[in-house]
């Protein structure tokens, strides 16, 4: 039975880290749960530490990604377990390298008896601490871009909830903010074995300082980040109203499950329905207004804005070689004019390109040309502009033309893959109107916007907002979506830009630059969510985007992930310094 305990308390850790994230939301336990992982990677008595704790280290990640990624299980079995195994790689590198390299427990640890041995236990206690913070920093990064990348749910997500940590983003990035439950753990875990030691010994138990050292950075960590959310975003701000339709349409992998006049029916019915619905508010308020003799202006309720989900236009745009956009179909020609009708407002939404040619009366497709998975947006004087996604899905998007990879997605996802998309070259934000003022649209699609280092590339000193669009309906009824919400709004407070979401079945609704969801000035709650609370909906919302007239550009928008690069680098060296040293 002892022989299964270890392994067994290696998948128990990681399956505690999970709780930190949706559906569970228990941030807290970030602190704590590498106090049962760290012992086991500092105790082991094999010869071979690395792979022993490669071994302890990677059975904690399964445990924990096993369980964060049930989600894509509602698609494939198979690629749930597959990207597990390949996740866990990098827990099973940071454990190869705390059992060894940065393993304060190698050499027998003695009780200190004086101040100079205080000092020197404090110093070693914070080193080691250091290094493995840092090492974990870096494992995130190179899994972010790993492979195309997928930064999904570092120690630093687990913030989400906690606003007022998750400020210091705005200087280390999301991937900074995991250094600090690593440090602190790490700290707590060599602090609690001298504990042992000394009632062991029955010495006097004297100030640990190290300790104090680890909950003072932690208590600067919260008071920047206090006055940060206090004061981010304070200064003079630019109001678009916006208004953001969601259908909650079924999807099986590729597949969407209602037909084309459905969708784009339903989109319509629920724009033009919002639109009469804010018209008569209106009217009301301006009727009451005049009854009452009262002379406070009356709000308009109009949108500047109007939003619809990613890829919901079905019927795609050809692209000719002068740059201009042709709509396939009579269909979507039709339907770009009825909403032109609706009102004064710039339309977005999602689309496909396609590079097309004129041949007589007709466009044709390029034979073996690019396509693009599209943004577009359509202002009130029809121009008309495109934003192409960069950050391709791979095994969604994107399929390498590898013998056997294409069949195997159209056998696991159920229907056939018809072709890869192109990646977009453009970082340049797109212009947006609001009343007679523009500002400038950071735009990404689906889950670029869990992306900081892709996201920051359109970064300008002007009026930002970031409006992503995207669709969750891959993952039916499951807390995807929620987790895809928690790491995006991380890029708010990277950048100090708020965000749009306009979303399929996920979470859409408006961020501020603090990432909280309520309206600075009304605390309205600006997601677009049921009655219970579900994001699992049909609906519109208009709400109000606040943005700062003055954006000024953050450390992490100048900077990006220096911190995780330097952390990772100053780990690597010391590592190495220490081993020169053994030898």
């Amino acid at each position: 039975m002892k022989k299964y305990l270890r392994p067994g308390l290696a998948v128990g850790s990681g399956a505690l880290l999970a709780l930190c994230f949706p559906p569970f939301n228990l941030g807290w336990i970030v602190w704590g749960w590498m106090w049962i992982l760290l012992p086991l990677l500092w105790t082991s008595r094999s010869e071979k530490k690395r792979r022993a704790g490669f071994g302890i280290g990677f059975l904690s990640g399964l445990g924990f990604w096993l369980i964060n990624l049930k989600w894509i299980w509602t698609v494939t079995g198979l690629g749930a377990v597959t990207m597990a195994l390949y996740l866990a790689i990098y827990f099973g590198i940071f454990g190869a390298f705390a059992a060894n390299s940065a393993n304060p427990w190698r050499k027998e640890v003695k009780v200190a008896t004086d101040i100079p041995a205080r000092f020197r236990e404090m110093w070693r206690s914070l080193g080691y601490a250091a290094m493995l913070g840092g090492w974990w920093c870096g494992m995130e990064w190179i899994r972010g871009w790993m492979l195309t990348g997928f930064g999904w749910n570092g120690l630093g997500v687990a913030f989400h909830n906690n606003l007022i940590m998750a400020q210091n983003a705005e200087f280390v990035g999301v991937y900074g903010l995991s250094f600090l439950p690593v440090f602190f753990s790490a700290v707590a875990v060599q602090v609690g074995r001298r504990f042992y030691l000394q009632a062991k010994e029955q010495s006097v138990k004297l100030l640990h300082w190290d300790f104090a050292t680890a909950m003072l950075v932690i208590m600067g960590s919260f008071t920047v980040g206090s006055v940060r959310f206090s004061h981010a975003g304070s200064g003079e701000k630019i109001e678009a109203k916006v208004l953001l339709a969601q259908q909650n349409i079924p999807q099986t992998a590729g597949k969407v499950e209602w037909p084309r006049e459905e969708i784009l029916g339903g989109f319509t019915d629920l724009v033009s329905s919002a639109l009469a619905d804010l018209d008569a508010q209106t009217h009301a308020d301006l009727k009451a207004t005049s009854a009452e003799g009262s002379e406070t202006p009356v709000v308009i309720r109009k949108p500047d804005w109007v939003i619809w989900p990613e890829a919901t236009l079905v019927d795609r745009f050809f692209t000719l070689e002068d740059g201009s956009r042709v709509p396939e179909t009579m269909t979507l020609s039709d339907l770009l004019d009825d909403i032109r009708e609706m009102g004064d407002f710039t339309f977005i939404a999602g689309a496909n390109e396609v590079e097309g040619y004129v041949e007589g009366r007709y466009v044709h497709r390029v034979e073996h040309g690019r396509y693009w998975n599209s943004m577009i947006t359509l202002d009130s004087e029809r121009n008309l502009e495109t934003y192409r996604k960069h950050h391709l899905v791979i095994f969604g998007e994107l399929v390498p033309d590898v013998l056997y990879l294409r069949e195997l997605y159209a056998k696991v996802a159920g229907v056939p893959f018809i072709d890869s998309f192109s990646s977009g070259e453009s970082h340049e934000p797109l212009d947006l109107k609001v009343g007679e003022e523009t500002v400038q649209a950071i735009p990404s699609i689906c889950f670029e916007d869990t992306v900081g280092r892709l996201t920051r590339k359109s970064v300008r000193a002007d009026p930002q907002v970031i409006v992503n669009i995207t669709n969750d309906g891959w993952f039916k009824q499951s807390e995807g979506a929620a987790q895809h919400f928690a790491n995006a709004r991380f890029r708010c407070i990277e950048l100090r830009r708020p965000m749009v979401r306009c979303a399929n079945s996920g979470v859409g609704g408006v961020i501020s630059v603090t990432g909280s969801t309520l309206d600075p000035y009304t605390r309205e709650d600006r997601r677009l969510v049921d009655n219970s609370g579900s994001h699992f909906t049909k609906g519109t919302l208009f709400a109000s985007v606040w943005i700062p007239r003055e954006s000024g550009l953050t450390l992490y928008a100048l900077w990006g992930d220096w911190f995780a690069v330097v952390a990772l680098a100053l780990s690597f060296l010391a590592g190495i310094a220490l081993r020169l040293r053994k030898s």
